[in-house]
């Protein structure tokens, strides 16, 4: 069985184990209410973190796409607030920054050369100046939060009304389309490729002819893309302009990743482990929840778990490569044999 595979598998079963745990301990869980909460939340860090995927399987990771998010959800805001656009030109705009922001992580890391960590954590502080910049002012000048009436960002935060799916929102049917197609991307186009072997040996595939730079820009363009997407469905939820909005949803996303299956060192991962990882996180907090404990115990509860998850991901990793390096050194003693 391949590493990546039963890698997926444990993270499954996990998710299995957490929902027969909160299931049955609480009359709570297993509502129709409560699942279609649980999957509304997964589906927004869910959104940022397919475009983290992609980048952390190239070896890097995006600490800028919640800021980013956020940014984008206060450009439509102001625009709104300020001006008589419509609400279209108001999501391009937006839609033209987030790509600008992603262009500038990809700039910094491809071009630049510098750290992912240390690019995507300096663009982040950027991304977060220029929200307060653009943000609503009361009369005093002070950002404000301004309650959002626009009848399309109320209709991106609801339920559909009718048919098999009713009750489910849209942010829902949002992440499975989005996380089909970049499944897709990963496993069935040349740019999944280039992205899996730029992770995977960054030497070995420039020699080969691919394009780091290239490769490193599609990345960050498409987590930028995602962090537009998720920031309409945000928007639609809180129905709200608030600054500082999305901050902190970063940490979530790479969380999710990486109890999904994703290795930081890059080269393994996809859009299956990333949503089981997603799922996880939400079970788990939502679990955490329904049981009543104070708000410090939930945050330790769960940190306390993601932390076991981080552990067990680098004791697996290592198992797996020593297994592997074990099996390559009997297939040579068979062929010196031979």
């Amino acid at each position: 069985m391949r590493q990546e595979t039963l890698r997926r598998i444990i993270s499954f079963g996990l998710l299995l184990v957490l929902l027969l745990v909160f299931g049955l301990t609480t009359d709570k869980f297993f509502t129709a209410n409560n699942i279609y909460n649980m999957l509304r939340e997964c589906s927004l860090v869910g959104i940022l973190a397919i475009g983290v995927t992609l980048v952390i399987i190239t070896g890097g990771n995006d600490l800028s796409c919640g800021a980013l998010m956020g940014l984008s959800c206060m450009v439509i805001s102001s625009l709104l607030y300020y001006t008589e656009l419509p609400v279209g030109w108001c999501m391009v705009i937006a839609l033209a920054v987030s790509i600008l922001g992603g262009l500038l992580n990809g700039f910094c890391v491809a071009i630049l050369r510098i750290p992912d960590f240390i690019a995507t954590l300096s663009t982040k502080f950027i991304f977060i100046g220029l929200m307060y910049v653009v943000s609503i002012r009361d009369a005093y000048g002070s950002p404000t939060t301004q309650s959002i009436k626009n009848s399309t960002i109320k209709w991106l935060g609801s339920k559909i009304g009718s048919g098999p799916l009713d009750g489910m929102y849209y942010c829902t049917i949002a992440f499975i389309i989005l996380a089909i197609v970049v499944q897709f991307i990963l496993k069935n186009t040349r740019t999944g490729t280039n992205l899996y072997a730029i992770g995977a040996n960054r030497n070995s595939a420039e020699i080969s002819g691919i394009s780091f730079v290239k490769t490193k820009m599609s990345a960050f363009l498409i987590s930028a893309i995602c962090a537009f997407v998720a920031s309409l469905f945000f928007l639609g939820k809180s129905r709200a302009a608030e600054p500082g909005g999305g901050v902190g949803y970063e940490f979530k996303a790479i969380s999710a990743t990486v109890i999904g299956g994703c290795a930081f060192s890059g080269g393994r991962g996809d859009i299956i482990g990333t949503v089981i990882g997603v799922l996880f996180m939400r079970v788990l907090e939502n679990g955490i929840l329904k049981f009543g404990f104070p708000t410090q115990t939930q945050q330790l509860l769960t940190g306390i778990v993601i932390v076991a998850m981080l552990i067990f991901d680098a004791y697996y990793n290592e198992f797996m490569v020593e297994r592997t390096r074990r099996r390559s050194a009997r297939l040579r003693e068979k062929e010196a044999v031979k």
